[in-house]
């Protein structure tokens, strides 16, 4: 076990130390400390940088989104600048290098975003690096490798107008499916009227539900079971079961429902349906001794959405989505009546945790 530790703490050690020797342009322009390899005696700096991909996720506005994102940094240590040609001409020849590798991860970026398939990933990662080569190429060959101050003072002006202009993230405008489907599991506290309350005492009952919607009609769909010992003979025409006994309580039902009330963190939506509920004894035969009724239902969702996740691609299926987790808290009265013996409401307060997506595609 110690050793499994030490050796965790030793991978731990070179991960981070690994992150320290890049350098993000987010982090900030270019300083004399960022060139820290030994210094090459035929050229007067050099910036070494990559372009690459990797399986991320990140947190924009709210909203987290899981996917393949490009990547670019440079490495400090490979990168070097000889002392004696230091100057703020030099500085800046390499910040337009910097800046052409940012503006080249946001163009792979997009790209990324419109592949149809993750097989398609390296061939797209081989030609953005030939760009971005090219692009390098061209700005070391029209500055004469640094040495025509205007040509860099043109081409840093022009970069960082193209980085001013562009976004870091150029999430493209999806399209989102009219339909949602999502699934809960949860609890609910059953209490009962009518003569079901001088049978059953209160339960708590499991609960497992799947949500449809079409645009902002949804489909509710619930089923809940439980048991109760009885407090009285429970008799109908097919079923006597003694007091005491223990019988179980399913109930099955599928309402339409409509949000009143909706934003980004909470959604409110009453519904109404119908279903079937079903007493029935508790036994190990198959043959199993039971009753079933219509019921009527009507009720009220509140659930408390959690961050949106959208899971863009690309995958192998080519499957991109959103959603979000959400607790639900819920509340609805079921009304049945086996004989005028057994009849009556039974009061549902519940809370669940539920998933709900839809599906995305390009436009």
């Amino acid at each position: 076990m110690k050793k499994h530790i030490f050796i965790f703490f030793i991978l731990l050690t070179i991960s981070v130390k690994s992150q320290e020797h890049r350098k993000y342009w987010k982090d900030g322009k270019l300083t004399w400390n960022d060139f820290q390899a030994i210094t090459d005696q035929n050229n007067a700096s050099f910036l070494h940088y990559n372009l690459l991909y990797k399986t991320d996720k990140k947190e924009i506005k709210n909203t987290i989104y899981n996917g393949v994102f490009a990547d670019a940094y440079i490495n400090k240590k490979l990168s070097f600048v000889k002392h004696n040609l230091k100057d703020k001409y030099l500085l800046a020849y390499n910040q337009v290098l910097f800046n052409i590798l940012e503006i080249n991860k946001r163009k792979f970026q997009q790209l990324i975003f419109n592949i149809n398939n993750i097989n398609e990933l390296n061939s797209y990662l081989v030609d953005s690096n030939e760009f971005l080569n090219k692009q390098v190429y061209n700005f070391q060959k029209e500055s004469n490798e640094g040495l025509s101050i205007d040509v860099i003072n043109k081409w840093e002006l022009k970069t960082a107008k193209e980085l001013e202009e562009s976004s870091n993230y150029f999430f493209i405008d999806y399209k989102k499916s009219n339909w949602t489907y999502g699934i809960f599991l949860g609890m609910d506290l059953g209490m009962y009227t009518g003569s079901y309350k001088q049978k059953f005492n209160n339960t708590l009952a499991l609960a497992i539900g799947f949500d449809f919607s079409y645009k902002n009609v949804y489909l509710l769909t619930n089923i809940s079971v439980t048991n109760s010992k009885l407090n009285n003979d429970l008799t109908d025409t097919n079923l006597f079961l003694a007091k005491g006994d223990k019988t179980v309580i399913n109930n099955f039902n599928a309402s339409l429902g409509y949000p009143v009330y909706q934003t980004e963190k909470i959604k409110l939506t009453p519904f109404v349906g119908y279903g079937i509920t079903s007493f029935g004894e508790v036994s190990e035969e198959k043959n199993r001794q039971s009753i079933s009724t219509g019921t009527s239902i009507f009720g009220l969702n509140l659930d408390f959405k959690n961050k949106k996740r959208v899971n863009f691609g690309p995958s192998v299926f080519n499957i991109r989505e959103e959603g979000n987790t959400y607790i639900r808290a819920r509340i609805y009265v079921g009304n049945s009546n086996f004989n005028p013996n057994l009849k009556g409401y039974s009061i549902n307060i519940g809370v669940a945790y539920g998933l709900e997506g839809r599906l995305l595609s390009k436009k």
